[in-house]
């Protein structure tokens, strides 16, 4: 069986999907399985995405030691083991442990799959990358409500069956196409690629609070299903399952986009759509009208993580991997306080609370986004006057 770069690393995002989906869609029966209530599953989420941070901090040095291939070998078999202890787990303990291992997991095959996603596309004539993460919101949309249907009819654990086959596919493909790249010798390395870290820190900033407002809308879809419409609350996936066709349809086209309009460009329109959304949500509308604004959130995010990882890998080509750590690493403090934030919300203001303080995240969102495109074209100016002389 052959692959191209292109189809490993969009099976590879798959994959990605497909474990998230599992965990995501089954969360509402794991929360009960481990006695889990909204406030500590916020500290929960804020301890597993610390993890995730970590390890995506951690990124340039890991590709100092191991290439792409490497740790992408290792790293998926580890979400599977993430996502066995995150079904398994029967005490609040136990599965604050399992959030933790499944986060690092994830963390590491998030950045190493972007990474090397990053070299497929800009060996592409064309921009490919919101494709791959049209495929993993697919992905997670439909791993989810299989997630929560196996959870309520079978039990957490049977949902670790449907994204094996996934992962070893992936797997599969990934050593037979993805080339080892040699580690360089001390000796042999260069001086490491000077970052510029103006505006690796405002995209690292707009890169954390757009993950908190996704997470937003993914990790309590599930809770605002059941106050709208009870006789769905069983199916806790059915909201990860439309915010995720909603998103994937989005990054779909989010190329032609890009490649017509620019990258920032995209990203402030969208974030105004997505504005949009998560202000109507935090009204508490009936249940047509949330649907129409999970739509539009939906709609509105999908198109930044892909643009950002982009310029991220554009900017320093040398050191894809050490510049989307420095990114990581930025956005880490929204990412780990959000979810702390929004679990006190919802404790004590219901959710309309949480999607009106996640409006607030998008447009600060969107003010950064604005300096980053200034900062850009103040360091594309100079090089095209020394061109004109």
């Amino acid at each position: 069986m052959n692959f191209t770069p292109r189809a490993t690393i969009t099976l590879t995002f798959i994959a990605f999907g497909a474990v998230v989906g599992i965990n995501v869609g089954a969360l509402a029966v794991l929360q009960k399985q481990a006695g889990v209530t909204p406030l500590i599953f916020g500290y929960m989420a804020a301890l597993g995405m610390l993890s995730n941070i970590l390890v995506m901090g951690l990124g340039g040095f890991i590709n100092r030691h191991f290439d792409h291939r490497s740790v992408l070998l290792f790293i998926l078999p580890m979400t599977v083991a993430g996502l066995i202890a995150t079904l398994t787990a029967q005490s609040v303990f136990s599965f604050a442990a399992a959030i933790v291992l499944f986060n690092l997991a994830l963390g590491g095959l998030d950045l190493f799959m972007n990474a090397e996603g990053a070299v497929v596309e800009h060996a592409s004539p064309k921009p490919i990358f919101s494709s791959f993460h049209g495929a993993a919101l697919f992905s997670i949309a439909f791993f989810s409500i299989i997630g929560s249907t196996i959870a309520i009819w079978f039990g957490p654990l049977w949902g670790l069956l449907p994204p094996v086959p996934v992962v070893a596919l992936a797997l599969y493909a990934i050593h037979k196409t993805i080339a080892h790249r040699p580690i360089v010798t001390h000796e042999e390395k260069p001086k490491p690629a000077k970052l510029p870290i103006k505006i690796l820190v405002f995209i690292g900033i707009v890169l954390g609070l757009n993950v908190a407002c996704e997470l937003t809308c993914i990790q309590w879809s599930g809770r605002l299903l059941a106050e709208l419409a009870p006789s769905l609350a069983a199916y806790s996936g059915l909201g990860v399952t439309f915010y995720g066709f909603c998103n994937g349809t989005m990054r779909l086209f989010a190329d032609r986009l890009r490649a017509r309009f620019g990258d920032f460009k995209l990203m402030m329109a969208s974030l105004g759509v997505a504005i949009l959304g998560l202000a109507v949500l935090s009204t508490t509308p009936g249940f047509e009208i949330s649907v129409l604004a999970f739509a539009t959130a939906g709609i509105g995010l999908a198109s930044i993580f892909p643009c950002l990882f982009s310029i991220t890998a554009r900017l320093v080509p040398e050191a894809r991997a050490s510049a989307l750590a420095f990114v990581s690493a930025v956005g880490g403090t929204p990412r780990i306080l959000l979810p702390i934030g929004l679990g006190m919300l919802a404790q004590n203001y219901g959710l309309n609370a949480i999607y009106g303080a996640a409006a607030g995240v998008a447009t600060v969102a969107l003010g950064f986004t604005y300096l980053a495109a200034k900062e850009s074209e103040a360091r594309v100016a100079p090089r095209l006057s020394s061109q004109n002389l």
